[in-house]
């Protein structure tokens, strides 16, 4: 029954990101979506205000923030990993939002692939692609020692 819970819990954070990413027009303003959907390359950045854009940013980076803790915790069901996934989603936030709003004051070419990617890692849950593997390696290595 345990794991039929945990099954249930995963699923329905996985879930959620899904909604996230399919309602992010509707939840968020980011200007940045249509423009990295077009051939941005060839554009100019578009005009942003810089602290509902953050705010917006940050809303959705909690977010998925929480869902990812969801899964985190019904796969592994630790403490540690919890905090330590904590820790990595503090750093890494506070490291990409400099980066991306550094980025989007520069205008130069070669810099809009930099601010996709910057923006891509605040946007999405792609450190839970990371921490999870990583959190099964450290599991699996503390049982065999």
């Amino acid at each position: 029954m345990k794991k039929a819970s945990s099954i249930f819990f995963i699923a329905l954070a996985v879930v959620g990101l899904v909604c996230v990413r399919i309602f992010e027009n509707v939840l968020f303003n980011d200007p940045f979506i249509a423009y990295f959907k077009s051939n941005f390359q060839i554009y100019e950045l578009p005009d942003f205000k810089s602290l509902s854009y953050i705010v917006s940013t940050i809303f959705r980076y909690s977010l998925n923030l929480a869902l990812s803790l969801v899964i985190i915790w019904f796969l592994y069901k630790k403490r540690e990993f919890i905090k330590a996934a904590l820790w990595v989603y503090l750093f890494a936030f506070i490291i990409l939002s400099v980066a991306f709003l550094i980025l989007s004051n520069l205008d130069y070419e070669w810099i809009k692939m930099g601010l996709f990617y910057t923006r891509r890692f605040l946007i999405h849950p792609i450190l839970l692609f990371i921490l999870v593997p990583g959190f099964y390696f450290i599991s699996k290595t503390k049982i065999n020692q």
